[in-house]
């Protein structure tokens, strides 16, 4: 049993009840400030994972790729039709507004598909070693209480998207070891991170036309792109 995506996700799980728990005791003052604190957070993560590049110009390609997929797809749009199903069900029919949608986009991203979660499932696949998830784990739990005192009980039902998407990374971890390389992962971080800032932007209302989830097919598709990159290009 992998002991860190379990310790994660356990963490995201207590995290996001304790913060439901809180939720109701917390003014509308207080709800807008620590939005705005998660909103940095985010973009400060995502500029960590950015400047752990290998090949900038890949990255950048990869992301435009998984881009163009994501839009073909309508890859947000599908989501925000689930959550405002769950949020309906979850909330006794209330509407999810487009603000909603926009912090459970964040959500997920941060959660279920940041640079740091994936290279820390793909790494405990790779090597037995889940002491990054663990690390990880403690900043998740604090996250997930502060926005789940914001967006109620979305968050912890997030644990089973988590859960599910690090065990499936976690499981391919050990059929793709072996062509694996350094450069490829430091490009993929930064893919991570690209997508990481750009949620952030969009939770702290900066710039708030970007479907965030139509980015994340670019994901997959930095391992290919930075190995073929620096096959053909060096």
């Amino acid at each position: 049993m992998p002991s860190g995506i379990m310790t994660d996700v356990a963490a995201t799980l207590a995290g996001g009840v304790v913060g439901c728990l809180l939720g109701s005791r917390m003014t509308g003052r207080w709800k807008t400030l620590l939005n705005n604190i998660l909103a940095i957070a985010a973009i400060v993560m995502g500029i960590v994972l950015i400047l752990r590049v290998h090949t900038l110009s890949a990255a950048v390609l990869t992301l435009v790729i998984g881009a163009v997929i994501g839009e073909a797809l309508q890859l947000e749009n599908r989501v925000n039709a689930g959550v405002s199903t769950l949020t309906k069900r979850l909330m006794r029919g209330a509407e999810a507004n487009e603000a909603y949608l926009a912090q459970v986009s964040t959500v997920i991203i941060l959660f279920c598909f940041g640079g740091t979660g994936w290279y820390g499932a793909l790494y405990e696949g790779m090597t037995g070693d889940g002491s990054i998830l663990v690390t990880k784990a403690i900043l998740d739990g604090v996250t997930a209480c502060i926005f789940a005192t914001i967006l109620g009980k979305i968050v912890p039902c997030l644990c089973v998207v988590q859960v599910s998407v690090y065990l499936i990374l976690f499981a391919a971890a050990g059929l793709v070891a072996p062509y694996i390389t350094p450069e490829m992962i430091a490009d993929f971080s930064a893919v991570g991170g690209i997508v990481t800032l750009t949620a952030g932007l969009r939770l702290g209302k900066i710039k708030t036309d970007i479907q965030v989830l139509n980015l994340l097919p670019g994901l997959p598709l930095a391992f290919v792109i930075s190995a073929l990159w620096t096959a053909l290009v060096g």
